[in-house]
């Protein structure tokens, strides 16, 4: 085509899009809202992206370094980041100087100085425990660590954003996420369970840039980790349990000020290394070493997770640009139709078909650049607006406002692309419109084309096999090959594509097979049937758009449901649900017992029959005890979780923790006999309780020394096989028979099962109380499985609502527009003026339902691909169940085509004027 004939096509294009300008604003913005998600998405992505100085700041404010007692007197591997990942070396490839240097050194914090120029110095910033701490109606968990806010230092890693940096005793910091989930103020105190005598006054609200939503208190140096590892041992800890053990978990960390501008270069930060400390270092990270310094690869390290992720998350987007392409179908399917006698003059006056077909497109080229610009600078500008709340909301603070205009192009032509892919088919259909038809308002009917169904199932077969594939195949690197996403993302996402396009190819073939069915149906479903099928033209772009929502909303929610499903199976509840479980570790006749007790009670004045829980001890020499264990059928001592556990209890704890109301069992364990719950535990009709301690025989007498070894006893035994109550004890005893046994009995809680479970709100104050009477005591309260919210499903299926009813009112707008002349013909000839409403209604109704229906399979095939994928696609691996929203299919396939329906009844007009009949 020459030029001059394409600046006409495209001239005729925009004088129509003006003429038209509520069809033309609704096609850019349908090309415009995409365009401005992913515009949006990329400059929040950009500028979440922090640059080496940026991520220095973050990690370690205004110091030259970050040192991490790693593994001290072993020799470790690290990149210029430590945070990307270390390396333990083997012990025959540590520095022998490593191993004898930790051991000479009093603490790692000497090593660490001794190995640092003079004059360096280290200022502690090592996580400190977390603790308890009063909040306005009780108790909550809350992280510490411990900071001086008045040295410039930590600006950058802490920043302080309200109030005032603490600087006297018992003063401190907490994040805004703290004072949130405490209700408590700048100017409140709050208490330290094991720190009663010393409340802190919070002076000020601080964050951390990375990281918004953390819930931690920040004390001054020397009040806070050290106070509570030195009260841990004073709560009373019983014997077994260990206060430190948790301190264990969290290496020591140091910011480092070097002295006179001096910098810790890469020869400094392997030194480092050979002795188990991680660096990372401002100058190392500003000037990285060359790459054949560097022999840490952290890809080798790359976890599944979050490869599944860009697996999801690709799917999704590719579905939904061909959403996009589909919900502009119809619209421009209506211009050509409304421009089909100004076309058919076109090829009246010499043009061609490619000219027909440079006009239509030539809408999409002008429509899809105007809504890719609008929806560029929407945004762009819209992030910027909202700059803070986008933060927030993502978790972090943006390093720095990055506008990539190389990114922002490519989208805009995504969006362009989009709108001339949308373009196509009614491109080609006016292309192929009759002249003579189109000048006299008429259409053909053709029959449809018997090659399309076959394609399309080919499609179909062959991306759902593809889509399998990719989901269930082995990355063999992992690493983005295209624009950051992998080959099984790529794979996945073309496989489900093809298979959606493959099902677009069967829409024409069930429109026109529903026409068949109009010949016995009465006046107003046959006329709605067979108009549809006449123009297919305007019913299958209509019907393709509500497939491709409907599948996207399908994939979503059934993978949602799937993963949720999986993630249901594989929880295990501590307790019966909605119990309230106290645990105090502690001596029956221990006199803060019957306390603790009542003040649950107090607070919960319907937390119902009080059940006692206790353990069985193994005393085998003064000071010298196990824990007694039911013995299972693998023949050694087993050590493990809950479903190992010999507990002593009566009736109540028959009915309020193992949820057992069977007389004959109760009557079995008041004779003494054990109740077991797995039968795995019974041997020849017995119960083994099986213990460490000594060899055999008695307990051991003073000053002789035990030798270690296992015991067993077994006693007589009831089974009670119920999987759920095994979860949580292997067997249960009563007291009398226990002592018979010579064991001895220590209180591990009490549990309650209330009729309705407490509020959060109420379990803070019974924390409260409880911390009054016995510190180390805590409340827990079975809420079962708690899924999260799903925002994307929720935003997904809302999308689909507007696109079933929108597709279909526009489709049944375009069919009243049409046969205007037809309804005027049948209100001449006597037809009720109802058959209109019926007509329209049964119309919309077939658009949604058949578009549903068809996006409904179409969706399960990225679904299971997605499925498969989150289940690692391993034989053997972790089961993915199948798992259908059917609260959510119902709503798409059977409530939505029924409301489309009664929608355009309403909104259709009864009677019309009568017109002069065309032709």
């Amino acid at each position: 085509m020459r030029l001059s004939a394409l600046r006409v096509a495209l001239r005729i294009a925009r004088r129509d899009a003006l003429r038209a300008k509520g069809r033309s604003v609704l096609v850019a913005a349908m090309v415009a809202l995409p365009v401005l998600g992913v515009a949006g998405a990329d400059v929040v992505h950009r500028s979440g992206q922090l640059t080496p100085g940026e991520r220095v700041e973050r990690l370690m404010g205004g110091a030259d370094a970050l040192i991490t007692a790693h593994r001290p007197g072993r020799s470790v591997d690290q990149g210029p980041f430590a945070e990307d990942g270390v390396q333990v070396l083997r012990e025959d490839r540590t520095d022998p100087a490593s191993v004898s240097a930790a051991a000479a050194a009093g603490s790692p914090a000497d090593l660490v100085a001794g190995l640092l120029p003079a004059g360096a110095v280290l200022l502690p910033a090592t996580a400190g425990p977390a603790v308890s701490t009063s909040t306005r109606e009780g108790l909550f968990t809350t992280a510490t660590s411990e900071a001086d806010l008045t040295d410039r230092i930590w600006q950058g890693r802490l920043d302080l954003v309200e109030g005032r940096a603490p600087s006297a005793p018992h003063e401190a910091a907490v994040t805004r996420a703290f004072l949130d989930e405490a209700g408590l103020r700048i100017g409140d105190s709050t208490t330290v369970k094991g720190l009663d005598g010393a409340p802190f006054r919070l002076t000020g609200a601080v964050e951390y840039p990375g990281d918004l939503g953390k819930v931690e208190l920040v004390a001054r140096p020397g009040e806070l980790i050290a106070p509570v590892a030195a009260a841990a041992p004073s709560a009373g800890a019983p014997s077994g349990l260990t206060a430190a053990g948790a301190d264990e978990a969290r290496p020591e960390r140091w910011l480092v000020r070097m002295p006179g501008g001096a910098a810790l270069d890469w020869p400094a930060v392997r030194k480092l290394n050979r002795y188990g400390f991680t660096v990372t270092s401002r100058a190392v990270a500003l000037d990285p070493p060359p790459a054949s310094a560097v022999t840490y690869d952290p890809d080798l390290f790359r976890l599944p997770d979050a490869d599944k992720r860009i697996v999801v998350l690709a799917t999704v987007a590719g579905m939904a640009l061909l959403e996009v392409a589909l919900l502009a179908g119809p619209a421009f399917a209506v211009g050509a139709r409304r421009l089909r006698r100004q076309l058919a003059l076109i090829g009246a006056a010499g043009g061609n078909r490619g000219h027909v077909r440079a006009v239509v497109l030539g809408s999409g080229l002008v429509l899809g650049t105007a809504g890719a610009a609008v929806g560029l600078v929407a945004g762009v500008g819209l992030v910027a607006v909202l700059r803070t709340r986008a933060e927030e909301a993502g978790g972090s603070r943006f390093g720095h406002f990055a506008i990539a205009p190389l990114d922002l192009l490519a989208i805009a032509a995504v969006g362009v692309i989009t709108a001339l892919l949308a373009a196509v088919v009614p491109a080609a259909q006016a292309a192929r419109r009759d002249v003579v038809a189109g000048l006299t308002g008429r259409d053909s009917v053709g029959a449809p084309s018997r090659r399309l169904p076959l394609l399309g199932l080919v499609l179909v077969v062959a991306g759902a096999g593809l889509a399998l594939y990719g989901a269930g195949g082995q990355d063999a690197t992992g690493l983005p090959v295209f624009h950051g996403l992998t080959r099984k993302a790529l794979t996945v996402l073309a496989g489900a594509v093809t298979a959606e396009i493959g099902f677009l190819l069967f829409t024409p073939l069930l429109i026109a097979l529903s026409g068949r069915l109009a010949a016995r149906l009465p006046l107003g479903p046959r006329l709605a049937l067979r108009d549809s099928a006449r123009h297919r033209g305007r019913t299958a772009p209509a019907v393709a758009a509500v497939m491709a929502a409907v599948a996207g909303a399908v994939a979503v929610g059934v993978y949602t449901t799937g993963t949720e499903a999986q993630d249901r199976a594989a929880y295990r509840p501590t307790a019966p649900m909605g119990a309230v479980v106290v645990e105090a570790p502690m001596k029956p006749d221990d006199p803060q017992l019957p306390r603790l007790r009542a003040a649950v009670e107090r607070d919960l004045p319907d937390a119902g029959a009080r059940a006692d829980v206790h353990g069985m001890l193994y005393v085998f020499c003064e000071g010298c005890s196990s824990a007694v264990r039911a013995k299972g059928t693998g023949g050694r001592f087993d050590d493990g979780g809950s479903g190992s556990r010999a507990l002593v209890g009566d009736a109540t704890v028959l009915h309020n923790l193992f949820g057992v109301n069977d007389r004959a069992v109760e009557e079995a364990l008041a004779a003494g006999k054990a109740i077991v719950f797995d039968r795995d535990r019974l041997h020849d009709g017995r119960a083994v309780l099986t213990m460490l301690g000594a060899a055999g025989g008695g307990p051991v007498r003073p000053g002789e020394a035990p030798q270690p070894g296992v015991k067993e006893i077994a006693v007589d035994a009831l089974l009670v096989d119920n999987p759920d109550a095994a979860r949580y004890g292997g067997l249960l005893m009563s007291e009398d028979a226990v002592r018979r046994a010579g064991l001895a009995t220590e209180s591990i809680g009490s549990v309650w099962r209330p009729a309705h479970p407490p509020t959060a709100k109420v379990q803070q104050r019974v924390e409260a109380d409880l911390a009054q009477v016995v510190p180390r005591a805590t409340l827990h309260v079975e809420r079962g499985f708690q899924p999260k919210d799903d925002v994307i499903s929720l935003a997904l299926a809302g999308f689909a609502v507007v696109v079933v009813l929108g597709a279909a009112a526009v489709a049944t707008g375009l069919a009243a527009a049409d046969s205007l002349v037809d309804r005027a013909t049948l209100a001449a000839v006597g037809a009720p003026p109802r058959i209109h409403r019926v007509q329209a209604g049964l119309q919309s109704t077939l658009i949604a339902g058949l578009g549903a229906a068809v996006g409904t399979v179409s969706g399960f095939v990225p679904a299971v691909a997605l499925l498969r994928s989150h289940a690692g696609g391993r034989i053997g691996g972790p089961e993915a169940p199948f798992t259908a929203p059917w609260g959510l299919l119902v709503m798409i396939t059977v409530v939505l085509p029924v409301v489309a329906g009664l929608g355009a009844a309403a909104f259709t007009r009864s009677r019309l004027p009568l017109a002069r009949r065309a032709g």
